[in-house]
């Protein structure tokens, strides 16, 4: 896409100086002879025009024919050095252009062999579909992204308030731990948003603020709300699990059948899609997922509205109780959230697990 814009650019500025062009001999033509584009491209040079000039009488000629020879072969190089410069240009300009047609062709040559076509700017055109059976894919997400939601709940902490919000999701697959009969169960998209506190303290609407995260969620009557672990519907939180997969990846750590023991830490916990989608994905007994968020509200929040579950969180008393209780194994859970500041946390750990083998992948 850059080499196309580069050439376009290109092609554009010789149109424009084609009447300059036009006034100043090419190498291989005469003055009289063809201009302006074609000359410009024109690679073979040849020998300098003749030209007369007046014989003087008192040198009887020799010193004109001189003179005429000199002024030949001024004009000839002022020409040849022109028409070199133009054609490197041209040259320049003609492989940009070969190379950004060979750059269409190629990318044409691997969506055709079943490779998604790279977009680098979707202005008025639908971003494609990767996974149709994704329930977070593109299709989906204009759900929660065209309009305001309605209110669920705003939790208050020094740092400010964090507020959920509801949308209302099409799809609905019925998913629930444990299983639950048909139409007990309904699912939608809630989104968590971080204002700061006012003079007057009032809570936030739930336009104001910034967007964190939107998760799915499934709500049944009298439960506490569960995340749908294989939903994860915003791009960043998807980019950032498959940078982790692919540096698995290369580390042979994949695929998920063989793969060793894992251990991971995310920090900064918001809705809580990354942890919970971790923790689903890999198989059971091979990864252990650490979250650390410093804020209680957003705790609050993810807890009670967004479906973290409320049994990962760990409350402690400070950061060296909490690389504790990460060193030690953490009862075996295997989603574990510390209310912890991530620097304090890593120090602690840093101390407790000195001269150990605990790291995270």
């Amino acid at each position: 896409q850059v080499l196309k814009l580069r050439a376009r650019t290109a092609f554009r500025r010789l149109a424009r100086a084609r009447p300059l062009m036009s006034s100043v001999p090419a190498a291989g033509a005469s003055a009289a002879g063809p201009s302006g584009a074609s000359a410009f491209l024109s690679f073979a040079p040849s020998a300098p025009t003749a030209q007369t000039l007046p014989r003087s009488p008192a040198s009887g000629g020799s010193a004109s024919a001189s003179a005429a020879a000199a002024a030949a072969s001024s004009d000839a190089g002022r020409g040849s050095a022109t028409g070199a410069a133009l054609t490197s240009a041209a040259s320049a300009v003609v492989l940009v252009a070969f190379a950004a047609r060979g750059g269409k062709r190629a990318r044409r040559r691997r969506t055709a062999g079943g490779r998604v076509e790279r977009h680098f700017f979707n202005f008025g055109t639908p971003e494609p579909e990767v996974d149709a059976n994704d329930p977070g894919r593109v299709g989906v997400v204009k759900e929660f992204q065209n309009g305001s939601g309605d209110f669920v709940t705003a939790s208050r902490s020094d740092f400010g308030w964090a507020v959920v919000s509801e949308h209302a999701a099409s799809e609905q697959d019925g998913y629930w731990p444990g299983g639950a009969a048909e139409g007990e169960v309904k699912q939608v998209w809630r989104e968590l948003r971080l204002a700061k506190a006012t003079e007057d303290d009032r809570p936030p609407s739930v336009n104001e603020g910034t967007g964190q995260t939107v998760v799915k969620v499934s709500v049944k009557d009298g439960e506490t709300p569960v995340q749908v672990p294989y939903c994860m519907p915003l791009a960043y939180p998807k980019t950032m699990c498959a940078i982790a997969m692919a540096g698995q990846h290369l580390q042979g750590a994949l695929p998920l059948d063989d793969v060793p023991f894992q251990r991971c830490l995310v920090v900064g916990l918001g809705g809580g899609s990354m942890p919970v989608w971790l923790n689903h994905t890999f198989p059971d007994g091979r990864i252990v997922v650490d979250a650390l968020e410093i804020d209680p509200a957003v705790i609050e929040a993810a807890t009670s509205a967004m479906g973290f579950p409320s049994a990962a969180v760990r409350p402690m008393a400070d950061a060296t109780a909490a690389a504790e209780d990460a060193v030690s194994g953490a009862g075996g859970e295997s989603l574990r959230m510390y209310p912890i500041a991530g620097e304090a946390f890593l120090e602690a750990l840093g101390e407790k697990a000195a001269g150990g083998d605990y790291k995270y992948d």
